[in-house]
């Protein structure tokens, strides 16, 4: 029996927008045993539904955020595809030391229409600043020290006019936004497949909470039921 509470009809935020900063929408594609990536780097989890889903998400949203990991490992292009957009999302990339290749798709592909930002830290190489630039990149040192510091990126993105953020991971970029407690959307599609092995790329990685009441509170919206696959919409109880 399905049962179904929602619709995949149109993306629509669960809460108000903050502010001071964007809204943040985690949104990924995971396995029973919570993997977004198996150990081999197979990320083909969601169906056809739920990929047009996705990128009715990225049509309304001001940038589509992913880790530099990401980056290497799918090398994606972060464009909306299947929508017709008023105006083309940003493409934010988190590359504390500039990993990024320069002929990645998410800075090659449709450059004319989609701007790329990437938010690093003051110790990227200067000559490496330039080549991005050279490229068509924005490059937005966001602090000092080795990683990019969320809740300053935040600040900056703001400064940028981005309202609304569509995170697409990886595990160690959802992580950093989780504990900073940034996070204010939460939605899964959940395969009846399970990857399993310490390899395999987990939904959140990083360091881990020390104790659940450390960790933000989400409250289920939605759940849908569509065949063997089950979309779940969490918001933040702030």
């Amino acid at each position: 029996m399905e049962r179904w509470c929602g619709s995949m009809s149109e993306w629509t935020p669960l809460g108000a927008l903050p502010t001071n900063r964007p809204y943040f929408i985690l949104n990924a594609a995971m396995t029973l045993d919570g993997k977004i990536a198996t150990r081999g780097g197979d990320t083909k989890l969601s169906d056809e539904a739920d990929w047009h889903y996705v990128h009715s998400i990225r049509a309304n949203v001001d940038a589509i955020m992913v880790g530099v990991n990401t980056v290497l490992k799918d090398n994606p292009s972060l464009q909306v595809k299947f929508h017709s957009v008023s105006r083309y999302p940003r493409r934010v990339i988190v590359d504390s030391r500039g990993r990024t290749p320069l002929d990645a798709n998410v800075i090659c592909k449709d450059a004319a229409h989609y701007q790329t930002i990437l938010c690093c830290t003051t110790l990227l190489d200067p000559i490496r600043k330039r080549a991005y630039e050279t490229a068509g990149v924005k490059v937005l040192p966001i602090n000092e020290g080795v990683r990019v510091d969320p809740l300053s990126m935040t600040e900056t993105l703001f400064g940028e006019g981005i309202r609304i953020v569509l995170c697409e991971g990886g595990g160690y970029l959802n992580w950093s936004l989780l504990f900073a407690d940034l996070i204010d959307e939460i939605r899964l599609f959940v395969a009846p497949v399970i990857a399993g092995g310490m390899e395999a790329t987990s939904l959140v990685s990083g360091r881990g909470f020390e104790t659940l009441t450390q960790s933000p509170a989400f409250q289920l919206n939605s759940v849908e039921k569509r065949g063997n696959f089950v979309t779940l919409r969490y918001v933040r109880t702030r």
